[in-house]
């Protein structure tokens, strides 16, 4: 029988339905996730037959989370109509459907899947979060966000070590169709397990959605209130520093250091690997001292590290050495998206968790979007990746004071 909560309502305790909704949305969630790796790990095959670099083809990072900035926002008006399964069935269809796009080979096309395929996770990562928070005892929402949002670095993991030999031995056109099932198999699961992933939907507040407009209510569908704007900010920043490590060092690996496909799929794959741990630690740790804002500080700086470590491969490095570099970009950059959802949780008005868990994910996803297009065109203009690094470097900086900033704020 399914565990359905009020949107005011959290178990006191850890229930079977708990246990299973963190299941269920840990095997969804990297499902969808493995469809906006494979655009990165594919990007080898795609770029030998269009003639084009790797990196036009990591742009297809930017292309997603465009369109995930602009769908995010409609997570909580979809949840109200379709329900919480009806609102992960359409979007995850959604995502398969466009993958098809892709199949034609062309830059193009291949933006334009991305782009498409944007539009149907935005609202997904959303819904998926809030029926795990909404399932869950508050003193462990750290701990489960975190295992759940590991679905997304299994998916890396898997994607790192079955994609690119896929790729050399049979074409990038397979990856395409994995994905494609994969997709096919989690929609599967949603309807088969249907009440693991049913929560109530909010009602509408006054503020968000009645007396207004339709400009008024489509601006304001993108503000966050005001305790969450400055962690808003740092979440654009982190997303930035986060796609670096996620997409563009494996390029960076490819184009500057030489390492063959198979090869840097590995590098992707170990910090996939060291984020399923390093995700439920962060967690734990969120949980055990009550301050996620002090975790987020940690994360921050360390992958500003993780960056200038890398900065420091050569193509004369040894390869054990590039596995210290994984590991700390494992632990820090992409550990820090469950964090910021349990902070978001903490802070929504009451009844109005997935409304503006959508809203932050929409800010988010624009550091997502803007990241490869900065790094793109660094690249181009300075002819190597120090500059974009660098670059990237100072943004972890300013997120680091920010963080800071958040914290004293909060203690006040």
């Amino acid at each position: 029988m399914s565990q359905t909560v009020a949107p005011d309502a959290l178990p006191e305790t850890v229930t079977r339905g708990a246990l299973t909704a963190l299941a269920g949305t840990f095997l969804t969630q990297g499902a969808a996730a493995f469809g906006f790796i494979a655009f990165s790990l594919l990007a080898p095959g795609l770029a030998l037959e269009t003639g084009q670099d790797e990196r036009d083809f990591g742009l297809a990072f930017s292309f997603i989370f465009l369109g995930s900035a602009l769908a995010s926002p409609l997570c909580g008006r979809m949840m109200r109509r379709f329900g919480s399964v009806g609102t992960m069935v359409i979007t995850l269809s959604g995502m398969a459907a466009v993958a098809l796009i892709a199949l034609f080979g062309t830059w193009a096309t291949v933006m334009l899947a991305a782009f498409l395929y944007g539009l149907f996770y935005g609202p997904y990562g959303p819904a998926n979060i809030t029926v795990v928070t909404r399932k869950t005892p508050k003193r462990r929402v750290g701990l489960f966000l975190a295992i759940r949002q590991s679905g997304v670095s299994l998916a890396g993991a898997g994607g790192g070590f079955i994609l690119p030999p896929i790729m050399v031995a049979v074409g990038w056109q397979l990856g395409i169709w994995a994905m494609i099932g994969v997709l096919v198999a989690a929609i599967v699961m949603t309807l088969l397990f249907a009440p693991v992933f049913r929560v109530t939907p909010e009602q509408p507040t006054m503020q968000t959605e009645l007396h207004r407009t339709f400009p008024r209510r489509l601006a304001a569908s993108f503000v966050l209130p005001p305790n969450l704007r400055l962690l808003g900010f740092i979440a654009v920043l982190l997303a930035v520093i986060h796609t670096t490590l996620f997409t563009f060092v494996y390029i960076y690996l490819l184009e500057d250091i030489g390492l063959s496909p198979v090869l840097a799929g590995q590098f992707f794959a170990i910090i996939q690997l060291v984020a399923i741990v390093g995700r439920p630690v962060m967690g734990w740790l969120s949980d055990r001292w009550g301050r996620p804002e002090l975790v987020l500080l940690g994360i921050a700086i360390a992958a500003s590290t993780s960056i200038v470590l890398a900065m420091m491969i050569s193509p004369t490095t040894p390869l054990w050495m590039l596995y210290p570099v994984a590991l700390l970009a494992g632990l820090s950059g992409n550990t820090w998206s469950p964090i910021f959802a349990m902070i978001v949780g903490r802070r929504a008005p009451e009844g109005q968790l997935a409304e503006v868990t959508g809203r932050a994910y929409s800010l988010a996803a624009l550091g997502w979007t803007a990241s490869p297009l900065i790094m793109w065109s660094l690249i181009e203009l300075s002819g190597g990746y120090m500059v974009p690094f660098g670059t990237v470097v100072g943004l972890g900086v300013i997120a680091t004071i920010a963080i800071l900033r958040d914290i004293r704020r909060s203690a006040a």
